[in-house]
Order: C-alpha cells, then structure tokens, then sequence
C-alpha cells in the first residue's frame, strides 16, 4: 500500500494541489489567525477537493507547521546567500538580522504568518537553526560573547529577529525607518551579548546602510 501513496505524494499533479494549498493558507493565515481559518476555506481557496487536503496533511496544525517550515527554510536560505562569504561570525549575526528585516519589506505576508509564530523553532539542535548556532559558537570560542551566550545565546538573537520583523510589519515601517530599527536593535543585542560598544556600533550601522540599499 505504500508505494501508490508514494507515488502519487511525488506526482506532478500531487505536487501542484500541495502548492495550492500552501499558497492558499500562506494567504489566508496572513489575513487570520490560524484557528481562525477552517479547511473549508482553505481548500476552496485552493481550488481543490477537501480530501485532497487530507491526502498531503494530517490536520490543520499539521498544515501550519508545513507553511511555517517553508517559510524559515526560505528565509534561512537568503541568509545563507547573504553570508556565504563572510567568515566573521558577528558580521554573519547582524547580516542575518538584516535579510530578516528585508523579509519583512519585500516578502510581508510570509513574514506576517512567520511573526505570529509559525515554527518559531527555538532549540539549538534543530536542523533550522543550524547555521545560527554555528555562528554563536564561532563568536563564543573566539571569546567575542559573554559566557551565557553560550547556552542562551541562540534564544536571544532569534527573539531580537523576530521582533524586528515582528516591528516592522505592525508599524508599517518604511525601508528608512525599518534600517534604523534594525540598527538599534542589532546594537544593543550585541552589547547584551557581550559585543565592546565600538564594535557593535559599527557593525549596526553597517548594517543599516546596506539594508537602505534595494531589495538583496
């Protein structure tokens, strides 16, 4: 019995209903919260049967956390982009917290969905926060981080992001004024995590320039 489901999960049709659907509660949760949208009018959103719904997903909760799993993989993927050639680990923290900023102005109903907690994964030994952690850890064993970065440091960073995303979808912000957010915030998470004033100065406004820049 598995290998038909197998195979029909992997077919072009299957993959296309996956995408609408997906694309159907990317809009609808961007509008609602999710206890607020029902599968009926996700699928009809979609275009597709309701059974089609329960073919790829086991339940609603199951749904949302598969739209907020490709939201960060998303996201991490840009930040990724951002810092591949950057070997400093603080450049990399605060480059992360600037894609995260521009996801917000440029992809705003994804960051919407992902600011109201969407697989706000926070572990340390989660897949997704994989290269955040490997950046932590770099900064920490070059002793450029306090010691309670070590265990909480993770934590830390990912709530400054998802407030500054949060931030600049709630206010509406303008590029300019999300830069100078992001800026602020960058600063004084590095200085709470241990980052010398001058440092830290420099690598927000840094930041902040860059993110004045069009869309990366």
């Amino acid at each position: 019995m598995s290998a038909p489901n197998s195979t029909k999960r992997t077919s072009p049709r299957s993959t296309r209903t996956r995408h609408s659907l997906v694309e159907a509660g990317l809009q609808l949760f961007a509008e609602r919260p999710v206890d607020a949208v029902p599968i009926d009018d996700i699928v009809a959103a979609a275009g597709v049967a309701k059974g089609s719904f329960f073919n790829h997903f086991e339940d609603k909760k199951t749904f949302a956390d598969a739209i907020g799993a490709e939201i960060r993989l998303d996201l991490e993927s840009r930040i990724a982009q951002a810092n591949k050639d950057i070997g400093d680990p603080l450049e990399r923290l605060v480059g992360g917290m600037r894609v995260a900023a521009d996801y917000a102005l440029t992809e705003k109903e994804r960051a919407i969905v992902m600011a109201r907690g969407f697989r706000l994964t926070t572990g340390r030994d989660h897949p997704l926060n994989t290269g955040l952690r490997k950046d932590i850890d770099a900064a920490c064993a070059q002793g450029l981080l306090r010691k309670e970065a070590e265990t909480s440091g993770l934590l830390f960073w990912l709530g400054a992001c998802h407030s500054v995303m949060a931030n600049i979808i709630e206010q509406k912000l303008s590029r300019p004024k999300a830069a100078s957010r992001m800026r602020d915030m960058a600063f004084m998470s590095l200085i709470g995590l241990g980052v010398d004033e001058p440092r830290a100065r420099q690598l927000a406004d840094r930041n902040e320039r860059l993110l004045l820049l069009p869309s990366e």
